[in-house]
């Protein structure tokens, strides 16, 4: 089966905004965007972070939709909107119900032409964005990554952060932020982009109704910076505490538009795969064997970084816990060296191309990843681009790749960082000998590429600007200006049950099949009753590691094998153990779905437990758990999840293990713990995208014939609720202090979850964009915390009830009664009703955007099925919803968030915060 990129449809109006609209059916949703051609690139001395900042005033209201109002309609739509910076532009969205596409047209149009920036908002989002950075600082990663573009780029603004230094966050103004704003915010250099369930002529039409009559503006200030000529490499090296080295590689290339970047796409599958929207692939590639096969390495990657006017070819790599940066960097470079000098099999050739093109088809999955895709795209190289991708892609040929290497990945483009566990860097650190830079970076060094909150594709979608976007939450704060409700629901049925194919297989297993035509890939999902609460604490981490030693080699084929086959089909074969579950997931484009079922039947059924590649997984984990121990929000999370559950019981113990249960796990246990729970008994298996429903049926059951076993659902024992305390965990080097807390409290089945559901997307989202008291309070009101949610989720047992946060150290006591004030009140006051409907509203139309790609629908259609809640679920849930009064919730929440026996524990930097009255680590 052969799929093209039918061609975008192209406007522009009088006024010089660009019009970009692809058709796309497959579920009722509509994503809008708006582009504007500035960046960090366009900011002056003394003023980066100026663009970012911009794009978190852009959200605090117009004199049309004062502060808040357009967060409340947004929600009641049952959409999310967001927005990310990036080197080279700023965009806006919203993903909505596709008939509240004029909406967002109306919002995005104001918000160009009637923009107000408030002194006093401004100073209180300099807060957010401060802590935003901290939260960065916290990871080695961020240093690094900032003192390597600063080393990379001498000319260029790509050189400084998109964030910005501390220095210029806190000097930036409200009349800074007006100037930047009426400069680089018209319609003749902007993009609107729209792709989704509507017809072109109708866009046309209403963009020229609410952005025709904007003014064009005057002439867009030209940028005229030029990169010189690298002569030589480039080295820094960057030390301060943290868990373990890490490498950090880029070769200069041309710009985005250059017509070599497709195959310096090629060339980066070739040297580790092409990974897109998890998609995992790569695992026949040179860096994978070199490296990371051979222990030299936990993990080892390429990619493009290409911008409007400069590129990076990037290499990256982590060194194994007994291998030294300078041994990981002699064998990286040799790889490169050896691809350079040689030649490129035709075999191999194929294989990487497959991968590419799948990456690209896999980004048309969603409205929000084609649009993101589609933007980038055309505003650093052309929207003809996109419409030529696969085009351009087959052209390629492995003369062009080779050529590519040999012109570009020459040592003389090339710069080095590394960073190396330490005490906090000095001005007196020796740097790296040679090259044509000599300089360690000081650990304060103001350059930075941080990100949050963006479209995973604009990060990942071949062809999009390589920059990591830095983006603003999902929530903004409601106002008492009340807008009309909306028009309820989605303008077609989603996941509707007669759709649905509904099978019982020999064995125990249910099959669940969901056609969608227009989605070019299928996904298949195995559910397995396989978690971690499944392992004995003494054994904890032995799910993950049987889970992820299943694709390494089996009766059939070795791991090289599987991944020579798997990457030569451009798909994706994973198996992943949760708390309670574990999923064996297969990603791939129609025609191979066959040979992908056959595939992913072996790897659960009959896998071999090579015990090298035991062994390297294992080594891989125990590096997850070091840098996890150095992550202030993993250990508060952690140590939450131990002071909140007794010991022994089965949600206690991290999922991924510690040091010392990851050593103990003998080969044994893994065949043992394979052999109990890999079976049918209780399994999910779902399939979502472009099939037909017969056939697939016939393949999987073909595949599976003969499959037993398996243990069914872990009976998971009650807890009573504890006392409740606080307690601090010390971590050196860091910046930020994060704060969990939270109660174990009731099964998927009680019948107080809905509500405590709710309840927990009320006060902080529970993992959806919906606007909460957290996000009102801790963010907006008082300017304490970048990101701040709470989670409640369906579980077997007594599941986490949880909110986290971040905040500067100074400010940690403040913030902690803050949230404690937000939770008294859930219990002593009932929701207001308009808050009650706006949140109903939202939760009622925002499943047609929560569940757009095929992998979002398969694991909702195994989580309705393991739980038992019909196929009709979907359609009865907003009659459940609306039957949660005011007074039903504050029951609840008195029943359950009992203030008093509240568990808060901290991590942050090494001094105890004041007022701790419990325990410090």
């Amino acid at each position: 089966m052969s799929y093209r990129i039918a061609p975008t449809q192209v406007a522009e109006l009088p006024n010089g905004l660009k019009v970009y609209v692809r058709e796309v059916r497959h579920a009722p949703v509509v994503t809008s965007m708006v582009w504007y051609g500035v960046g960090s690139r366009d900011e002056g001395p003394g003023q980066t972070g100026l663009s970012h900042f911009l794009e978190h005033m852009m959200f605090k209201g117009t004199p049309r939709f004062p502060y808040g109002v357009l967060e409340e309609a947004v929600k009641r739509r049952g959409g999310m909107w967001n927005a990310f910076t990036s080197y080279d532009y700023t965009a806006y969205y919203e993903v909505l119900p596709a008939q509240h596409l004029e909406f967002s047209f109306e919002v995005e149009a104001d918000r160009m032409a009637s923009m107000t920036f408030d002194p006093d908002l401004t100073v209180r989002e300099r807060g957010i964005i401060v802590s935003e950075r901290e939260g960065g600082e916290n990871h080695p990663s961020f240093w690094l990554n900032e003192a390597f573009m600063a080393t990379a780029f001498r000319v260029l603004p790509y050189r400084h952060p998109i964030i910005g230094s501390k220095a210029d966050i806190r000097a930036t103004t409200a009349d800074a932020l007006a100037a930047h704003y009426r400069r680089y915010y018209r319609p003749n250099n902007a993009a609107l982009v729209v792709v989704g369930d509507v017809e072109a002529e109708r866009v046309l039409r209403l963009a020229e109704r609410h952005f025709g009559p904007l003014p064009a503006g005057g002439p867009v200030p030209p940028f005229t910076a030029a990169e010189p000529e690298q002569e030589a490499e480039r080295r820094v090296t960057v030390r301060r505490p943290g868990p373990h080295p890490m490498l950090l590689a880029g070769y200069r290339i041309p710009e985005a538009a250059h017509p070599d970047q497709p195959a310096l796409m090629l060339l980066a599958a070739l040297l580790s795969g092409s990974a897109s929207l998890g998609a995992a692939m790569g695992r026949s590639s040179r860096l994978h064997r070199r490296l990371i096969d051979t222990g030299l390495a936990v993990s080892a990657g390429a990619h493009v970084r290409a911008f409007q006017h400069a590129g990076l070819f990037m290499l990256t790599a982590t060194p194994a816990p007994t291998v030294s940066l300078s041994s990981l960097e002699e064998a990286l470079f040799d790889e490169v060296e050896r691809l350079r000098a040689g030649e490129v099999s035709d075999e191999e050739f194929a294989r990487a191309r497959k991968q590419v093109r799948a990456s690209l088809l896999y980004t048309m999955e969603s409205t929000l990843n084609q649009a993101v895709f589609l933007g980038s795209t055309a505003l650093t190289q052309g929207v003809e681009r996109f419409d030529r991708a696969l085009e351009e892609l087959e052209a390629v040929t492995p003369a062009d790749v080779l050529r590519a290497a040999r012109q570009y990945l020459d040592v003389r483009r090339r710069t080095v960082g590394h960073f190396v566990p330490g005490d906090e860097a000095t001005p007196g650190d020796e740097p790296l000998p040679g090259g044509e830079a000599r300089a360690a970076a000081a650990a304060s060094a103001p350059r930075a590429a941080s990100s949050a909150d963006a479209p995973s594709s604009a990060a990942v979608a071949p062809g999009a600007n390589g920059a990591s976007p830095v983006g603003t939450p999902d929530y903004q704060q409601p106002a008492d200006r009340r807008i009309p409700r909306p028009e309820a629901g989605p303008a077609r049925p989603l996941l509707a049950a007669e759709r649905i194919v509904r099978r019982e297989l020999p064995g125990g297993a249910v099959l669940l099949l969901l056609p969608t035509p227009t989605v070019p890939s299928v996904f298949v999902r195995v559910q397995m009753e396989a978690g971690a609460v499944h392992e004995p604490p003494e054994k904890a981490g032995l799910a993950q590691l049987v889970a992820g030693v299943l694709t390494r080699g089996t009766a059939a084929y070795s791991a090289q094998e599987l991944a020579i086959i798997t990457d030569a089909q451009g798909m994706s074969l994973r198996v992943d153990a949760g708390r309670e579950t574990a999923v064996a997931a297969l990603k791939c484009l129609p025609e191979d779905l066959a040979r992908g079922v056959q595939l992913l039947a072996e790897v659960v059924r009959r896998p071999s437990f090579p015990d090298d590649e035991v062994e390297r997984l294992r080594t891989q984990m125990l590096v997850n758990w070091r840098r996890s121990e150095d992550d202030t929000r993993s250990v508060a999370a952690r140590r939450l999840m131990e002071r909140i559950y007794p010991e022994g019981h089965p949600y206690r113990q991290p999922i991924g293990g510690t040091e010392a249960t990851l050593t103990g796990l003998q080969a044994d246990d893994l065949r043992r713990f394979h052999q109990a729970h890999y079976g049918p008994r209780g399994a999910v298996i779902t399939v979502v995208g472009d099939v037909d429903p017969e056939s697939a049926a016939a393949a999987l059951e073909e595949a599976f014939a003969g499959w037993e076993g398996g243990t069914g659902r872990a009976a998971i024992p009650p807890v009573p609720v504890p006392p409740g305390g606080r307690t601090h965990v010390p971590l050196a080097g860091k910046t930020q202090t994060d704060i969990a807390l939270g109660w174990p409290l009731v099964d998927r089945g009680h019948p107080d979850y809905l509500a405590l559901e709710v309840l927990a997307t009320l006060f902080g989202g529970n993992g959806t964009p919906a606007s909460s008291r957290l996000f009102r309070d801790v963010r907006e009101r008082h300017g304490l915390s970048y990101y701040q949610y709470a989670v409640f989720g369906g579980t077997s047992g007594p599941g986490p009830w949880t909110a986290h946060l971040g905040v500067n150290p100074s400010r940690l006591e403040f913030a902690v009664e803050t949230v404690r004030a937000e939770l008294r009140r859930l219990v002593a006051e009932p929701v207001p009703v308009p808050e009650l409907q706006a949140l109903q509203d939202f939760l009622t139309g925002y499943p047609a955007v929560q569940h757009e790609s095929p992998e979002r629908i398969a694991a909702r259609l195994a989580e309705i099925e393991r739980f038992g809640l019909g196929l009709d679920w979907l359609q009865r849930h907003p009659r459940e919803l609306a039957a949660l009064t005011p007074e039903v919730l504050q029951e609840v929440a008195a029943r359950h968030l009992v203030p008093e026996r509240l568990t808060i524990v901290t991590a942050g930097p090494a001094e105890s915060p004041a007022n701790v009255s419990a325990s410090k680590e």
